[in-house]
């Protein structure tokens, strides 16, 4: 299929709940078709700050949410050296879905390509629209 790009699955309704939604069902770059589901992103509305990472890693798949391995315990670890609560940041990534290589039972993270970000950024624009009009 390649990366027809995620525009053809954004909603209508441009809310955080109807973009989580509507990015389960996204099949815009072929990250979809090995990823054990899509991981949006997480945080209140309205958060402070908002952090976007690379891509989900394993434990993130396997999990559906974002900064939950160990590149989330970095964050926790300096976000509370920089005096911020987790719950002030609305923490997401670049790419919906983990791209990994099989290495026997691991799955080994592969950089997501300039495509796959492409492909992916539908997502994050009307988030950012929608968190400046906040």
């Amino acid at each position: 299929m390649g990366n027809i790009g995620a525009e053809r699955f954004l909603p209508a309704e441009i809310s955080l709940p109807a973009l989580r939604e509507a990015a389960a069902h996204c099949e815009g770059c072929d990250l979809y078709r090995a990823a054990t589901q899509t991981v949006f992103g997480e945080g209140v509305p309205g958060a402070r700050f908002m952090l976007v990472g690379e891509q989900p890693g394993d434990q993130e798949d396997r999990e559906g949410a974002p900064f939950v391995g160990p590149a989330g315990r970095v964050l926790d670890r300096a976000l509370e050296e920089a005096g911020i609560e987790r719950e002030a940041v609305y923490v997401t990534n670049a790419v919906k879905h983990f791209k990994y290589e099989p290495r026997g039972k691991r799955r080994i993270h592969q950089k997501p390509t300039v495509g796959e970000i492409n492909a992916c950024r539908p997502w994050l624009r009307p988030r950012c629209a929608w968190w400046t009009r906040r």
